[in-house]
């Protein structure tokens, strides 16, 4: 697999794996706080109902696998990444685009929500929460970034990311890429309005999950 430039990395497509953090996130006392952190079992759930529910590009040529971990060093964030199977050249060879998914979700503490300074989600105003909307070539680190070849990429990667907060204690960051070899006109409004769409279904699927 290629790793495209302005992109995270996330974990290898396959079956959920859930890794415990090296060392467990401190959970407030209940005495300290009426909620508490969401749990890892919680958390991969959400991962797979994610998987199901959130729709990426494809036309049911491209399947997509998720995989829930936390992030490595001392912050042990909760990940979950859908990723399409298969190699990312093969994929561009068959279909004109292609997508994946990036999830940091969690269910924290009030004194943990002090700390987040991110607006409240509403669906119809799904759109003023992209913190990331821009559309860039394929890197030309890559082979058939300027121009088409064999085995390589040559189009442009659209990128949306989101962040919101939902009822007291969720907290929500999700990130979706586009890649397509279609460089005939911007295909941003198209993609900006999937990217919105799936937004809104994933963040339904994590207040599901969740609460």
């Amino acid at each position: 697999m290629v790793l495209l430039a302005g992109c995270d990395s996330s974990p290898g497509p396959g079956a959920v794996k859930s890794q415990p953090p090296s060392e467990p996130p401190p959970s407030a006392s209940p005495a300290a706080a009426s909620v508490q952190r969401a749990t890892e079992a919680e958390l991969a759930a959400v991962c797979e109902a994610l998987d199901r529910t959130v729709t990426l590009p494809g036309n049911g040529a491209v399947q997509y696998s998720p995989a829930f971990h936390y992030s490595a060093g001392a912050t042990n964030v909760p990940l979950c990444g859908i990723e399409p199977d298969g190699e990312y050249y093969d994929l561009a060879t068959k279909v004109p685009v292609f997508g994946r998914a990036r999830f940091d979700y969690g269910r924290y503490t009030d004194a943990e929500m002090q700390t987040i300074p991110s607006p409240k989600y509403t669906p119809e105003t799904a759109e003023e929460l992209l913190t990331l909307d821009q559309a860039d070539p394929v890197t030309d680190e890559l082979p058939c970034a300027a121009k088409p070849c064999k085995n390589g990429i040559h189009g442009y990667q659209y990128n949306f990311r989101f962040q919101a907060v939902m009822g007291d204690n969720i907290s929500v960051i999700v990130k979706f890429d586009y890649i397509t070899t279609d460089v005939k006109g911007d295909k941003k409004p198209q993609y900006r309005t999937q990217a919105i769409e799936a937004f809104k279904a994933s963040m339904e699927t994590i207040n599901a999950g969740l609460t």
